[in-house]
């Protein structure tokens, strides 16, 4: 039985939240205070436990953060027309719509509206289609970015492993393979249509699981001392978030797994943030406060 190294999300997370708070103290004597705006609509369950942890952390470095709720019957209309005013409100360094949105909303209609310099999440088609071209990007999106911030804590030389990701959304799987192509780093790639995933999971010595799927990896399908980074969240009825590995039977085996919660999430915040305040340098053309 290998013994299993648990990834402490909130501690990485906690080393970044102190820098950026030292950076934003430095807003602050300059006269500028960022803010990050936070669109919910409706009562989603899980979308308020997001927002009220994004909120507490912030509220721990300095950070204003804002949350403009819309009832679930909003129109496009008039959440297009709300999001352009609040993009254009001072002080606004970033700008994010808490997902899912209700089914009658064009979910990339509505996340485009959002004017890239503020576009936080890297959820806007303009900064996604960057990402995935491998050009300058001001942010990079928090979840991806978080998941190589975790295995650089853990000196996984990702060079020398076989790494697979499994999933290949907007939040997950598509920014980390550019990243990961910009960077030379052999990978492979897995989504839904893949037959063959349970062969690919059992050769991967990094595996890397934003798939939204609960229970999609288990101890059986990993080889002996890989690495598993969990960075599937799917909301349940009850508010709680659950993420694609099988905790229990992964960490039997596993040398090194990042859980659901307590490991990627925590540090996506600290990234988010991180993002907040290269927006904010940029707004208010301040060179030096890094």
């Amino acid at each position: 039985m290998s013994m299993v190294q648990i990834v402490d999300g909130n501690k990485i997370a906690d080393k970044i939240l102190i820098d950026l708070a030292g950076r934003i103290s430095k807003f602050h004597e300059a006269g500028f205070s960022p803010k990050l705006i936070v669109i919910q609509v409706g009562e989603n369950p899980a979308s308020a436990s997001y927002i009220k942890i994004k909120q507490k952390k912030a509220v721990s470095i300095g950070l204003s953060v804002e949350i403009r709720s819309y009832p679930e019957s909003v129109s496009w209309a008039e959440l297009q027309g709300a999001i352009g005013k609040i993009a254009g409100e001072p002080g606004v360094c970033g700008l994010l719509v808490q997902l899912p949105l209700p089914v009658h909303l064009d979910r990339q209609a509505i996340l485009d509206t959002i004017p890239p310099a503020v576009d936080v999440d890297c959820l806007t088609s303009t900064n996604k289609q960057k990402i995935i071209k491998g050009e300058d990007t001001l942010f990079v999106p928090p979840a991806a970015a978080a998941v190589l911030e975790i295995l650089n804590y853990y000196e996984i030389d990702l060079a020398k492993e076989n790494i697979l990701i499994v999933g290949s959304g907007n939040l997950i799987g598509k920014p980390l393979a550019a990243i990961l192509l910009r960077q030379n780093i052999n990978f492979q790639m897995a989504n839904r249509r893949t037959k063959n995933l349970r062969e690919l999971i059992k050769n991967a010595s990094v595996i890397i699981s934003g798939a939204g799927r609960p229970g999609l990896v288990t101890g059986e399908m990993i080889r002996d001392g890989a690495v598993v980074i969990d960075a599937g969240t799917t909301g349940s009825e009850t508010g709680e978030i659950v993420g694609d590995v099988d905790t229990e039977t992964v960490s039997k085996k596993a040398r090194l797994l990042a859980p659901v919660p307590g490991g990627v999430g925590p540090v996506t915040i600290a990234m988010l943030f991180r993002n907040v305040l290269a927006a904010a340098a940029l707004r208010f053309d301040i060179k030096n406060i890094q």
